[in-house]
């Protein structure tokens, strides 16, 4: 069975998207309301399995039991660990600055511009056009997404859940989320083609080749 796991995990995405594109409603609604609940039950045990098993074989055991491609695949669905490594930013004192003309994503006032908080979250250099990058800026979880010049920062969680982006793709200007098939504009974080909710943005903004986040800006 673990050999058909890929196989399995297209097949959900196929039948999710057909739901989507559903033209009743009420079951799209009630079909990712079965999603997300079944979603929440398994996240919940295997959360508590993950750390029963970090608990008995500290992570020795976990890099024994992720060897194998299926466990790994299940660990990976449920942020229990990445397809690469994060990048936790190291907490520095933020630094107060007014506006100078960077990239936000946000439709904040002239007076939240001025008192936002910048972190540094990454360089710029390393966030080629059309990627997405996870981090974590004051153990929040941060998607950051490039397109082109722009760089956009989004909390990395598809709208209304803990299901992190960052193992989705970026394509033709959109986020594609891994778990449900939806899609959310990159450079306003709202969903297309679905009432869902949408992304939670940062302001952020280029100074000095660094990517900086005001992830407690007021919203």
């Amino acid at each position: 069975m673990g050999d058909h796991v890929e196989e399995h995990a297209a097949r959900i995405a196929e039948l999710v998207q057909q739901f989507e594109a559903a033209e009743d409603a009420g079951v799209r609604t009630k079909v990712f309301e079965l999603l997300e609940n079944i979603d929440h039950l398994h996240r919940t045990c295997v959360w508590r399995l993950f750390e029963l098993t970090t608990e008995l074989g500290g992570k020795g055991l976990v890099d024994r039991l992720a060897a194998d491609p299926a466990v790994k695949t299940l660990f990976v669905l449920y942020d229990l660990i990445p397809t690469e490594p994060l990048r936790p930013v190291v907490s520095s004192a933020p630094v107060t600055t007014p506006y100078s003309g960077g990239l936000i994503p946000l439709n904040m006032d002239r007076a939240r511009r001025k008192e936002a908080e910048w972190q540094v979250a990454f360089a710029r250099q390393d966030l080629p056009p059309g990627t997405l990058q996870a981090v974590e800026v004051d153990g929040l979880p941060v998607l950051l997404c490039s397109l082109d010049a722009d760089v956009f920062a989004y909390r990395n969680a598809c709208g209304g859940t803990a299901l992190p982006l960052h193992l989705g793709t970026l394509a033709g200007g959109e986020i594609h989320c891994p778990w449900h098939g939806c899609r959310y504009d990159a450079r306003t974080g709202k969903q297309i083609g679905g009432a869902g909710i949408n992304l939670v943005p940062f302001p952020v903004t280029v100074q000095d080749g660094m990517i900086r986040v005001a992830v407690h800006a007021a919203q």
